[in-house]
């Protein structure tokens, strides 16, 4: 069975067993002139469909921080105060579960790569777990979930200003937020709205016309409703199809969530991941560049435990993305790299193996069923 009718077969049983109501994904195989892309969809969906896809934003804007490191924009060993003065002052939380005003001073100056690893200090993760710090998080409405934050890039920076941190400058992992803070160095390093920068460096070079954080009224009707389970398990739609906010730039452009994206603009991602920073028109970003951007980074110790809470313990995290330590059981190879979104959608690239591929569906969170059956049958396992 080729390629094509295996991945076909394997999705349609998914969505035929009622795990998505639909979906559409794309397998990139090989590199350079003999390179292979396999598109598809099956279920309500069409091959363009224009998804949310939630925290595959994470792996772009990781790459995005790559390249403007290598231009020398900006470096990961700087402080974060360069860029974010107001977030000098955060002192550190005695523990976790301590009051807010039970503090320490920090040992070091916060950095960006610091912030690329989630070690931000603020965030979600099993530590923070009814602490008085993830109140005071919450009530802030600084929290990005499977949308950016409503509130404008400086007033979130002030009200970040007011919380503590967590841990120690980059001795931890809290997951999202640390994307949400990653955005706002970003803008003021490069001095442009993040959108911008984004389709400037990274997606038109690609030929990612259909990416980014807002579409067109031409586009627009190929945005499905977006729908999660509500507390008794039952699907509920949290926003409509073709959703006219979406006409518009959200007033945060968040690292960690937010970008609409299609299979096809997401495989000519993966066959640049593959071709190793070759763009269609030329080099886009250094080989090594990249390289450095999907290895694993992450600290041991502390960070590296709280990390367990999003990362299985054979997955390390580089610039935005987990990194498969160990082959895994669907056939993929150490060095694996990617990421989930939460409104049901996965992104993988197996350099190894010569393969990226992606699963898009409109149902979150992410079926781990529908994306077993997917990347089996991507992998022949």
């Amino acid at each position: 069975m080729d390629l094509n009718t295996r991945v076909h077969a394997a999705v349609e049983r998914a969505v035929e067993a009622g795990e998505a109501p639909g979906a559409a994904w794309a397998v990139v195989v090989g590199r350079g002139a003999e390179r292979q892309v396999v598109q598809g969809s099956t279920g309500i969906h069409a091959d363009d469909t224009i998804f949310r896809i939630a925290s595959l934003t994470k792996p772009i804007i990781g790459v995005l921080l790559a390249a403007l490191v290598e231009d020398g924009v900006l470096g990961l060993d700087d402080p974060v105060k360069r860029w974010v003065p107001e977030i000098a002052h955060r002192q550190v939380l005695r523990t976790p579960a301590a009051e807010l005003d039970d503090v320490v001073p920090p040992r070091r100056d916060l950095t960006v790569l610091d912030v690329a690893l989630m070690g931000a200090g603020v965030g979600w993760g099993e530590v923070l777990e009814g602490a008085h710090l993830q109140r005071a998080t919450q009530q802030s409405g600084i929290e990005s979930t499977w949308q950016p934050s409503e509130l404008a890039p400086d007033e979130w920076v002030r009200r970040l200003a007011d919380l503590p941190m967590a841990h120690q400058p980059g001795e931890g992992w809290l997951y999202q937020v640390s994307y949400d803070l990653l955005a706002i160095v970003l803008e003021r390093a490069t001095g442009r709205r993040l959108d911008e920068v984004l389709a400037e460096r990274l997606l038109e070079p690609l030929g990612m016309d259909e990416t980014g954080w807002a579409t067109t009224a031409e586009l627009l009707p190929r945005v499905p409703a977006q729908f999660f389970p509500n507390f008794k398990g039952r699907s509920v739609q949290v926003a409509p199809e073709a959703d006219p906010s979406l006409l518009e730039q959200p007033v945060s452009r968040s690292g960690a969530t937010g970008l609409l994206s299609t299979a096809a603009d997401l495989a000519r991602f993966g066959a640049f991941l593959l071709d190793e920073g070759q763009g269609p028109g030329g080099r886009v970003i250094g080989a090594q560049a990249l390289a450095d951007a999907v290895r694993d980074r992450l600290p041991q110790g502390e960070a590296g435990a709280m990390s367990r809470d999003s990362l299985s313990p054979t997955q390390g995290w580089g610039l935005g993305v987990a990194v498969d330590l160990a082959s895994a059981y669907d056939g993929a190879h150490a060095g694996r790299f990617g990421w989930y979104g939460g409104t049901g959608t996965t992104m993988w690239t197996d350099p190894a193996a010569g393969v990226s591929g992606v699963l898009l569906t409109q149902n979150g969170p992410p079926s781990q069923a529908l994306s077993d059956l997917f990347w089996r049958a991507v992998h022949g396992s």
